[in-house]
């Protein structure tokens, strides 16, 4: 069956990190030695990374990591949980798989309904709303009567206070009655970027406030700056110093390192079996069409990397490509670059993928555009052989030379020679300009290999019929 997105990573009990194809087990190590290292005085660590950069598949394997060497490692997903008006519950019944049999578990839960209550009372009760706690009606009322509601209001903060205090304390007793440095509790909390405002700042009020005590790790596995949107929308005010604000939540932030693209594309390209594209016995007969792998196997890690693709975005190019490709017939070329800078412009720029659909450029203005597109590094010439100038000049080229036919074949203008002087109809800015139509007079020649760039936009829009019997084996 076709794939359209990436299955779920399996992770074994006896080695969690086996199915790992971002070679992240060292930063595994790292973590749990930075968890092991804070365990004793407690701490909310932010495992900050870009949505879509594989945090929650990390946090999985890590969770499983830690069980393995003893200790408690307990998951809170906040988004599945955005419902619900208040956290604490749904944080204090994780906490309960940590010895659910303890017997200072019931001391605990004794001081919970205290505290429910507690986090549940309007602590000014609508009387007092300002820094004087004095309202308009209680000034009418007259001294007294003030004295009456700051005294009621100082004994209720004094109560809570201690309730507080001793929530705090049942819950260390049983933190550390359950644990140690070498198995310690450590608790992750999942897409909580993803939260509404409201929701998101409530769970940092819960966990500073109600769960800073030792023996215990918080792990914030969150796009740090998507937190900090969300901390801005709860206050209504972009100037809000959101850095600010959460240094006061998080102790310690940690960024998930960028793994190596190139191994996440050619594990891709494995998972979707390209292969059987590419590979297919029946291509494999016609030697234009022998090279179509290898072709494919540069321009796209090439074209992800540059853009700095989060995996989601790259998993739907590759996905997208990979349903397409069944409407090429085993015996056609596919022009592997020119299709897959197609499929990854209509995913990550669809304003200037569509415009070429629709010929809105002249030709010079699309070379222009797609120059600007690119990082220098992509295009300018090296003396490197395999720099990535050696994939994306003919790319950009054979791009260029299929615009410029139209749906019968014809030419619009002559790309070598304009006026028969040997000037260029149309100039590059980075790419060297003889490597460019050296590329344009070599196609030329291969005159067959010449297609309108029609032919794979029709195919990527998925406007021909499908053979769903092809390439699945």
């Amino acid at each position: 069956m076709l794939r359209n997105r990436l299955p779920e990573i399996e992770i074994p009990e006896d080695n969690p990190f086996k199915n790992d194809k971002l070679d992240r087990k060292t930063y595994a190590d790292i973590f749990i030695k930075l968890i092991k290292m804070y365990y004793s005085t407690g701490c909310v660590i932010a495992l900050n990374g870009e949505w879509g950069s594989g945090k929650t598949t990390f946090v999985k394997m890590v969770q499983q990591e830690l069980k393995n060497i003893g200790a408690h490692p307990l998951y809170f997903n906040a988004w599945k949980n955005d419902y619900v008006s208040d956290p604490l519950i749904a944080l204090l019944s994780g906490l309960k798989e940590v010895c659910p049999d303890s017997s200072k578990w019931d001391k605990f839960i004794a001081n919970v309904g205290k505290i429910s209550l507690a986090t549940g009372k309007v602590m000014l009760n609508g009387a007092i709303r300002n820094i004087s706690g004095v309202s308009a009606d209680a000034l009418l009322a007259g001294t007294d009567e003030i004295g009456k509601l700051l005294e009621k209001n100082i004994n209720e903060f004094a109560e809570q206070k201690k309730t507080f205090q001793d929530f705090r304390k049942s819950l260390q007793d049983y933190i550390a009655d359950n644990s140690s440095e070498n198995n310690p509790v450590v608790f992750f909390i999942d897409e909580l970027d993803r939260c509404s405002p409201k929701f998101a700042v409530l769970v940092l009020e819960r966990i500073k406030h109600l769960f800073d005590i030792p023996n215990i790790v918080f792990v914030l596995s969150v796009n740090k700056k998507q937190l900090g949107y969300a901390v801005q929308g709860y206050y209504g005010s972009a100037n809000i110093d959101a850095d600010n604000y959460l240094r006061r939540f998080i102790d310690i932030e940690y960024t998930l390192p960028q793994p190596n693209i190139n191994v996440f594309c050619h594990y891709l390209y494995d998972i979707y079996k390209f292969e059987n594209v590419f590979m297919n016995k029946s291509r494999m007969q016609f030697p234009g069409l022998q090279n179509d792998a290898d072709n494919f196997k540069k321009i796209a890690p090439i074209l992800i990397s540059s853009s700095k693709l989060d995996f989601r975005t790259a998993d739907k190019i590759y996905a997208h490509t990979r349903l397409v490709l069944m409407e090429f017939d085993t015996n056609k070329h596919i022009y592997p670059n020119v299709f897959f800078l197609l499929c990854y412009l209509k995913i990550v720029n669809s304003d200037l993928y569509y415009k070429i659909f629709n010929r809105k450029y002249k030709l010079q203005e699309l070379l222009d555009e797609i120059e600007n597109l690119f990082p220098l590094e992509l295009l300018e010439k090296t003396e490197e052989y395999d720099s990535p100038s050696v994939v994306m000049t003919p790319t950009i080229a054979s791009l260029i030379l299929m615009y410029n036919l139209d749906e019968d074949g014809v030419e619009q203008i002559n790309l070598r020679d304009i006026d028969g002087d040997n000037q260029p109809s149309i100039k590059t800015k980075h790419i060297d300009s003889k490597t460019f139509y050296d590329i344009i007079t070599w196609n030329y020649n291969q005159r067959s290999r010449i297609v309108p760039l029609s032919y794979i936009l029709k195919k990527i829009e998925i406007q021909e019929k499908i053979q769903f019997d092809k390439y699945n084996e």
